[in-house]
């Protein structure tokens, strides 16, 4: 009996020593996918490292949501020639119809379910022909200004996919959206900046609205983390509460870990243990023996 107990045990731990080597060969492996990508630099972090080497940020382009330009690979030539490494890519929805991010409709309405190819396919294009000329790209997901009909010619919600007399997928009733958001965007009165609970203008009926925020996030995402020359900025200007912010930045950092991107810290920073959970494993195991 007692052979047989000391069997029981060996084979336990034969067991848990794989589930060890095999977590740690992932983890060495995720980080040497990632060692090469945009970085804080080891050795001064006011500075980037990108494959290894200092680089500092230096931009000038002509336009903030830059992979929707006509003739793009010749700017970013014309910025290579210039000394320019660095762009600012809004994830623009101020564009006309034939370019926003969602299918436009025979009917003239769009379906949010669906995506603009051409709008990806210049995002894509965007991506690749940065990341041959090592120009890096900041990303910044959401632009107050591309929701609001403030002033001037914007009226930029009066086009939006996402206003709801605009898409197919639901309606002011079912969101409590206004038809028309006249105020300056600083004012923050639209309700698509508070579609996560707890912020001030939350309420239950944009949890819809955040569905299809984060599906346009994530099909952002499924383009541009393959790429390692590409950082994330989550607002444009804000004056939205931090809780908006937060919760794009622990989106964001969930779908890079389940894509095996990992996190670059600063030096000085100490991150979090990750074999906390194995060894908890190990002494709840342990103690069972």
């Amino acid at each position: 009996m007692a052979d047989r107990a000391d069997s029981s045990r060996c084979r336990v731990w034969m067991l848990i020593g794989v589930a060890i080597f095999a977590h740690l060969c992932v983890a060495s492996a995720a980080k040497d996918r990632n060692a090469d990508r945009i970085q804080p630099y080891g050795k001064n972090p006011r500075y980037w490292q990108y494959k290894g080497e200092p680089v500092m940020l230096l931009g000038g382009s002509n336009t903030d949501h830059i992979f929707l330009l006509d003739e793009l690979e010749a700017h970013l030539d014309e910025m290579r020639q210039v000394g320019a490494n660095y762009v600012r890519c809004t994830m623009s929805q101020r564009e006309q119809k034939e370019l926003k991010p969602h299918l436009l409709l025979p009917s003239g309405k769009f379906d949010l379910d669906q995506w603009n190819p051409e709008y990806w396919r210049r995002f894509e294009n965007m991506l690749n022909w940065t990341a041959q000329r090592e120009i890096f790209v900041q990303i910044e997901v959401w632009d107050r200004f591309d929701y609001s009909d403030h002033s001037g010619n914007w009226k930029r919600w009066q086009t939006s996919p996402w206003n709801p007399g605009n898409n197919v997928n639901y309606t002011y009733e079912q969101t409590g959206f206004a038809s028309e958001y006249p105020h300056h965007p600083s004012r923050d009165r639209q309700p698509f900046f508070h579609t996560i609970p707890g912020m001030p203008q939350y309420n239950a009926k944009l949890d819809l609205v955040r569905r299809y925020q984060e599906a346009f996030v994530a099909r952002m995402l499924s383009c541009s983390l393959p790429y390692g020359h590409v950082l994330y900025c989550m607002n444009n200007e804000t004056s939205t509460p931090a809780a908006w912010g937060r919760y794009w930045i622990d989106f964001i950092k969930s779908k890079a870990a389940q894509s095996g991107v990992v996190e670059q810290w600063a030096p000085g920073y100490v991150p979090p243990d990750p074999f906390r959970a194995v060894r908890a494993i190990i002494a709840e195991v342990a103690a069972a023996l």
